[in-house]
């Protein structure tokens, strides 16, 4: 039961007194993000063969929108494979930018996957020379250059081709494939840039903060054994590797991500590949929030400041600039110095908004509020044990997040279905499981796309980041090693 200092505070800042809760619209469901696929063959395939897309699709667990200007289904028999693409069997480059580039320039997509070149070398110019390169980059970027013509914000996963098998042909004066994609000596003995070569320079001086290239290779463990007989095209186990390559680099953009915060206030985005993304948000003593507060789909900062008036946040719409301060475009008060603030969408409406645990009592507010106002609670019950650290998450994928708690001093997650209105009674828990240590940093979000939100940690001692897939004890499904001893991890999708 609250003490008569703590039932004046709340209803000071909280605005307990009665509330009237209406039922949430529906929500809708945040768009899949939308993936042009840039290619000549080994992309499109042949007839029925459907090249890499098939295994993309399933890899990704169907959670994505194929986009392109053709389509074709061919022998891909996972359910709802989306067969749209922008990739013709045979093309150049300077022939897909002339030609298609027109038409799938016009769409609108949130990432484009582009493998292409292969035919700059087989179909087109035997005579391989370093004015033909020339010739090829202003092309290629063009093409670059095209993709984000509607598309200002798009993420570009440029790839380092898979190799092929032919050889050099003094006949013709082709260099043979090892040259041509990766470089060496033209006819005439002078160094010459092979197309991988002219496509990783672009990646490294046309990226942007808005418009990222991210370079995906290929090659490391893809070799000859990896194609047809044609010795140009990939084989069931070559698909599959694209396939895997493509996933892995997508995976930042499609499923929730750990973000870390340093004690000075700069936040700092990982984007493998490439250097962090990293901005100014929030004074270096406020907590670090990270939500959707507009329903858009994509999570942006937030910060609570404790203060002798209560708990101030402040929420911005914007995903600052790489390198640049944030600007709060909305403040409001929620909550009592003292008290845990967390995120999370407790109505399903699409929008996060915030919860606080004050000592095992529970208060979630459904809105995000103006103009240096409190907000009112418009759920309240009790759940867990002081000390305990909470979250919001979804760990039963209904669409609507409940609260899910850490317990330090014995590295426990409990986790309840339940956001009781109240005011007052117990949240009964669904489930516990052990994942992590004591000294970790607890973080909850949805790694692998499936809806579900899971645990994961960010040790500060191994300065590694680790991920589960589910919501039981076990080992971690994914780890990579990241960031500062002292940075606190917040978790989301900050990008579509």
């Amino acid at each position: 039961m609250l003490t008569a200092k703590w039932q004046q505070l709340s209803v000071a800042f909280l605005m307990l007194a009665s509330v009237i809760v209406l039922a949430p619209a529906a929500a809708e469901a945040a768009a899949p993000a939308r993936i042009l696929l840039v290619g000549d063959s080994i992309t499109v395939g042949s007839v029925p063969d459907t090249a890499y897309r098939c295994d993309l699709w399933e890899a990704l667990g169907g959670a994505v929108d194929f986009v392109g200007t053709r389509s074709e289904v061919g022998d891909c028999s996972a359910p709802g494979f989306d067969a749209d693409h922008a990739a013709q069997g045979g093309i150049t480059t300077a022939d897909w930018v002339d030609d298609l580039g027109p038409g799938a320039f016009a769409l609108d997509y949130d990432a484009a996957l582009v493998h292409i070149g292969t035919n700059d070398v087989n179909g087109v110019n035997f005579n391989w020379t370093q004015a033909h390169v020339d010739g090829l980059e202003l092309k290629y970027r063009q093409l670059i250059a095209g993709l984000r013509q509607n598309n200002p914000n798009v993420t570009v996963y440029l790839a380092q081709i898979i190799p092929c098998s032919f050889g050099a042909n003094a006949s013709t004066g082709f260099l043979g494939c090892a040259i041509t994609h990766d470089g060496g000596q033209d006819n005439n003995g002078d160094d010459v840039d092979g197309i991988n070569q002219v496509w990783a320079r672009i990646a490294g001086d046309s990226s942007t903060a808005n418009s990222p290239i991210v370079l995906v290779d290929h090659r490391p463990g893809f070799d000859l054994s990896d194609l047809k007989a044609d010795g140009v095209h990939p084989n069931t186990l070559g698909k599959a590797k694209m396939a895997a390559k493509w996933a892995a680099a997508l995976d930042p953009q499609l499923d929730d991500e750990v973000l870390l915060v340093e004690p000075s206030g700069r936040w700092r985005i990982r984007r493998p590949g490439q250097a962090d993304r990293t901005f100014w948000y929030g004074n270096p003593t406020d907590i670090p929030l990270f939500g959707d507060w507009d329903g858009d789909g994509v999570d942006t900062p937030g910060a609570w400041r404790p203060g002798a008036g209560g708990g101030y946040a402040y929420l911005t719409n914007t995903l600052p600039p790489d390198g640049q301060v944030g600007v709060a475009e909305s403040s409001f008060y929620f909550g009592a110095p003292g008290d845990a603030v967390f995120v999370g969408d407790w109505n399903g409406d699409g929008i996060d908004s915030l919860g606080i645990n004050r000592n095992g009592h529970i208060f979630l507010t459904n809105t995000n509020g103006t103009d240096n106002q409190a907000v009112p609670t418009h759920y309240d019950f009790w759940f867990g044990a002081p000390g305990d650290r909470p979250f919001g998450g979804d760990p039963d994928g209904d669409g609507k997040d409940s609260v899910v708690l850490y317990r330090p001093s014995n590295s426990f997650v409990y986790y309840t279905n339940q956001t009781p209105v109240g005011p007052g009674p117990i949240a009964q828990t669904a489930a516990s499981f052990f994942f992590g240590d004591p000294s970790d940093r607890f973080v909850v979000g949805d790694w692998d796309a499936d809806s579900v939100d899971t645990a994961g940690v960010f040790r500060g001692s191994n300065t590694t980041v680790y991920l589960r897939n589910s919501n039981d004890t076990g080992e971690a499904d994914e780890s990579y090693v990241w960031g500062g001893s002292t940075w606190r991890p917040v978790a989301g999708r900050w990008k579509l």
